[in-house]
């Protein structure tokens, strides 16, 4: 491709050496700590299991130790995870051959001339074994029962994951305690069971392999209202696209009229103790999904007119008193990874109106969210994931609201991958909380996991009046279980599905594209919505880049011109991204040059630190053509959206003048971090649209005419 070139990266080295006044007495703590450490690691159940230790390391108080990953990686250790709460501390691990070599070299250190190994030892304050009340930090101490899953490190062989699942299972069996064991799809083994405290702690301190201990928390959903009957005579017409969508919810009733042969299968996955379904919150979003967000519309034509068919994944249950059972943690990870395995050829868009009443907190990736990112990587699709509820008032609305920590997105909604969808208003009325498109008041808000930005998009999904309750007329609308009753409810639940629609309807108009550019597509063309005036924190942690205008996505406006770029980036190489501006911009004064550019990727994450939990970046320059030869454009920060390896970059910039038309670039870096390897390549999509921000001109046509010949072209219906 003519508009396409690379160029080599040079390699910065360098650093500072961190240097040890007296390393004779340094050097004997380090072989008492060792010795130490090998010997209560020596006598765990898992010792002969694996060929790892696990150990806590330090560094010194003014050495953060993520900087010293080189000189730790000499001595033979690896990197697990960062400590959130202290820079100098972190979780790694080491062969049980190169802990014995590394014993060596403390020793050479200490007492042999001119201590060799010093820039390397220096650096290495502490060792210690991982306390197992640290690993079992989230529990309640107490004598009641827990529902727990057990996390095994992620580094381990299949075969030692198998041994150490099987001795831990076997030690609570001889507790009288049963167990279930499974390796998630990303490859995270773990046993959950029911048991007090003493007894998990007691078999936990057995296994060095044991990474963690959590609660096994259960997923929730509501039931949604029924106000009006729908047509006696209502029509339903045939599907306008073969695409399905995933509904992972509470099931869908097939016999109801409005979903007969628009559901391509039911996957039943009962939770424990349920004996029954209860279609009612599934149907709700299906029917959005299936028809939009209009679907009152019926009672003026008579008619449905689905986009879509769906595919029902039931992961809900009743109870045989008729209580609702939502999934735990690991039966929802299960579930997901045995649909996404076997479906991902044929069903691409995945659908989870589902969530956690508890906030997420900084750094802190939550398993289910961690799936749905290996699974997106591993098998190219999207998880469409409401942002979450705000189910009750949290201080004076909306600053007090929105400000209190209980506000922040529920799991999985921070999944890094996941297209998150919050709400916005449509109707109001004079006791109304929001006005219309602005965020709704039980919109959970972000950041994300990573701080960054979270949700993406937003769509409507209700309205609440004076008092925190909702109205008929101000909710959103969909068909309840039965299928014989137009429903109302409001939440983020009901945004998701008119999103995960959208996310069809782009890959039916583009079906050659990667989910990259699927996601820029969505992110790119939505349109800004507003928060109430009386909140100053950033604008993109409410309703993100906004609601998305599908037909924006689809086919190009008269004033303006977008580039679609798919490529892959490798880390050795600088990759120049060539665009063409129409000379009309300098020959009409009375049009205005406005470049906006969306980069998507997807980078693969780290299950196990995550604190640096994406491991790949791009980053993004952009050169004017200049009487020089190019020019570096400088953004101001409040134009442009670029947290560092966040997977989604934003940015646009006006011109009035100091710039010609023609050929300008836009250069990609990537970079790496964890245990990536040099090899790792990242896909990615670019967007680079040029408006003409005073609509004058047909910035289209004129593109069209004066560079077509350089670019493979789609008409103005067709795309952008």
């Amino acid at each position: 491709m003519e508009n396409l070139r690379f160029e080599q990266v040079e390699p910065h080295g360098g650093g500072v050496t961190f240097k040890r006044d007296d390393q004779i007495g340094h050097g004997k703590y380090l072989l008492k700590r060792t010795t130490l450490v090998k010997a209560s690691l020596s006598v765990k159940k898992d010792f002969d299991f694996s060929k790892n230790l696990f150990v806590n390391i330090r560094s010194p108080l003014k050495v953060p130790i993520k900087s010293e990953k080189l000189k730790l990686k000499n001595l033979g250790f690896e990197i697990i995870s960062l400590n959130k709460a202290d820079i100098n501390s972190c979780l790694a691990k080491i062969s049980k051959d190169k802990f014995d070599q590394l014993a060596e070299k403390i020793s050479k250190y200490t007492f042999e001339p001119d201590h060799p190994g010093k820039t390397n030892l220096a650096i290495l304050e502490d060792i210690e074994e991982v306390k197992v009340d640290d690993k079992m930090a989230a529990l309640e101490k107490g004598s009641s029962k827990q529902d727990v899953i057990i996390y095994l490190h992620h580094n381990l062989s299949q075969k030692e994951k198998f041994l150490i699942l099987n001795n831990i299972e076997s030690d609570f069996i001889k507790a009288g305690v049963k167990t279930e064991s499974q390796i998630f799809p990303n490859g995270r083994p773990i046993v959950s069971c029911s048991a007090e405290y003493a007894t998990i702690k007691k078999i936990a301190s057995f296994y060095s392999t044991v990474n963690k201990v959590e609660i096994n928390s259960t997923f929730y959903v509501k039931r949604s209202v029924p106000v009006l009957p729908l047509p006696s005579s209502l029509k339903v017409n045939a599907a306008i696209s073969d695409s399905v969508v995933a509904i992972i919810d509470s099931g869908i009733q097939a016999s109801a009229v409005p979903f007969q042969n628009l559901i391509t299968s039911h996957l039943r996955f009962l939770p424990a103790r349920a004996v029954d379904i209860d279609p009612d919150h599934g149907s709700f979003v299906a029917s959005r999904c299936l028809y939009g967000d209009e679907i009152d519309i019926c009672f003026t034509t008579n008619t449905l007119m689905p986009y879509c068919r769906v595919m029902d994944v039931t992961v809900f249950g009743n109870d045989a008193r008729g209580r609702s059972i939502g999934p735990t943690d690991d039966f929802l990870v299960n579930v997901i990874g045995q649909v996404v395995k076997k479906h991902y050829k044929d069903i691409k868009v995945y659908n989870l109106s589902l969530g956690k009443p508890e906030s997420i907190n900084d750094h802190e990736f939550s398993e289910v969210a961690k799936q749905i990112d290996y699974l997106s990587k591993t098998y190219n699709v999207i998880f469409v994931v409401a942002s979450g509820n705000i189910n009750s008032p949290l201080g004076n609305y909306p600053h007090d609201h929105f400000s209190h920590k209980d506000s922040r997105l529920g799991a999985p909604a921070e999944a890094l991958l996941a297209v998150t969808v919050g709400s916005i208003a449509k109707y109001v009325n004079t006791n109304c909380l929001a006005v219309k498109d602005e965020i709704s008041p039980f919109s959970r808000i972000g950041p994300g996991a990573d701080l960054g930005l979270k949700p993406e998009i937003v769509c409507h999904g209700g309205n609440l009046v004076k008092g925190y309750t909702s109205n008929p007329r101000t909710s959103s609308y969909g068909i309840n279980h039965k299928g014989d009753h137009l429903a109302v409810d409001v939440g983020t639940s009901f945004s998701a599905p008119i999103i995960s629609q959208f996310v069809v309807r782009l890959m039916d108009a583009f079906p050659d594209a990667t989910t990259n550019l699927i996601k820029a597509l969505l992110f790119h063309f939505a349109e800004k919505r507003s928060i109430p005036s009386t909140i100053l924190n950033p604008h993109t942690f409410y309703t993100g880049f906004g609601e998305p205008h599908i037909e924006n996505s689809i086919s190009s406006a008269p004033n303006t011109f977008s580039y679609f770029f798919e490529g892959v980036l490798d880390q050795q190489r600088y990759q120049y991204v060539g665009f063409h501006i129409p000379s009309i911009f300098k020959t009409r004064s009375d049009a205005k040059l406005k470049i906006k550019i969306t980069i998507v990727f997807d980078p693969q994450v780290n299950p196990t630190n995550d604190m640096e939990y994406s491991m790949a970046r791009i980053s993004a320059t952009l050169y004017k053509a200049h009487n020089t030869g190019f020019k570096e454009i400088t953004v101001p920060t409040a134009d442009k959206y670029n947290l560092p390896w966040n997977p989604i970059l934003q940015f646009e910039k006006e011109f009035s003048r100091g710039f010609l038309c023609g050929y300008w670039e836009l250069r990609l870096r990537l970079f790496t971090r964890g245990p990536i390897g040099e090899k790792y390549k990242q896909g990615y999509a670019v967007i680079i649209e040029i408006i003409d921000s005073k609509n004058k001109i047909d910035v289209f046509n004129e593109t069209v005419n004066e560079f077509g010949s350089k670019y493979d072209l789609k008409s103005r219906e067709e795309a952008a």
